[in-house]
């Protein structure tokens, strides 16, 4: 199938004007197959990853676009990106060649706040959600940073942009999607103050309200503080993700070679590498 591709009509903000002001999964099928105004505003990419203008992410996988396309992204600045790649893939590639640590990090801060299960990622001004948790199967993906509330109906949520300009609705079948979005935007919380110390560690002034442009990620509306966001510890999280790094090396030279009682005794060399590394 063919695609115009023009970075100068591929704009999200285009499609918005021209009245496009609703999107859902459903209209995504049906306008990428029956508009020919959206389907000008179409790129093809398969090397697409997380990006600043990534406002949301829609999954085919289980029924591919026009048999071959598994993702439709909506991006500010490239209108509409078809991949061929899973939304899975997609994450992947993100947190594989562009997230420092991977999701080292953003998963150690999850497990301390007790959070149940994955479902954003967290970038201070930025905060990716996932509609279900990511870290077995393709989902739904949504740009907070966009958005400024969400409305909770019986089998869908539908977030409103800032200044109310579009909204985008989602299936859901998640019960508990408000409390992860509450825990979501905590996690960010976190990210933030960590940040922001860092900052002004080195004297990079860096104020706390930089990141506040009118979205819902800062506003406390949507997410109650609690003890763990109050006396959050990094140093602890550090120590967690060296204790998942060491494990993981252990649990790669116990498969290689066949010597799995080196998972059991996985608490020992922690240990020593510890001791010595507390040395230096």
């Amino acid at each position: 199938m063919y695609f115009y591709i023009g970075r100068i009509q591929g704009r999200f903000e285009l499609l918005v004007q021209n009245g496009y002001r609703h999107w859902s999964k459903q209209l995504v099928e049906k306008r990428l197959t029956e508009d020919p105004l959206v389907r000008q505003y179409v790129v093809h990419n398969d090397d697409y990853h997380f990006n600043p203008n990534t406002i949301a992410i829609y999954n085919f996988a289980d029924n591919p676009m026009f048999g071959e396309y598994k993702t439709v992204v909506l991006d500010q600045k490239e209108g509409i990106v078809i991949s061929t790649k899973s939304s899975k893939s997609v994450l992947h590639k993100y947190t594989k060649h562009v997230l420092i640590s991977g999701l080292s990090l953003q998963k150690s801060i999850a497990r301390i706040l007790g959070l149940a299960s994955f479902h954003s990622i967290s970038l201070v001004h930025l905060v990716f959600f996932s509609l279900h948790a990511y870290s077995k199967k393709n989902t739904d993906w949504v740009g907070l940073h966009f958005f400024e509330d969400f409305d909770m109906q019986k089998n869908s949520i539908t977030f409103k942009s800032i200044k109310n300009q579009y909204t985008l609705s989602f299936d859901n079948t998640n019960p508990c999607i408000h409390k992860r979005i509450s825990d979501s935007l905590q996690h960010n919380v976190i990210l933030s103050r960590i940040t922001h110390r860092y900052h002004e560690s080195i004297s990079w002034s860096c104020p706390l309200n930089s990141h506040k442009t009118g979205s819902m990620i800062f506003n406390t509306d949507f997410y109650k503080p609690t003890d763990a966001l109050i006396s959050f510890n990094f140093k602890h999280v550090i120590d967690e993700i060296i204790h998942d790094w060491h494990y993981i090396y252990i649990c790669h030279v116990a498969r290689k070679h066949d010597l799995w009682f080196l998972r059991d005794e996985h608490g020992y060399f922690y240990g020593r590498a510890m001791r010595n590394r507390q040395n230096y």
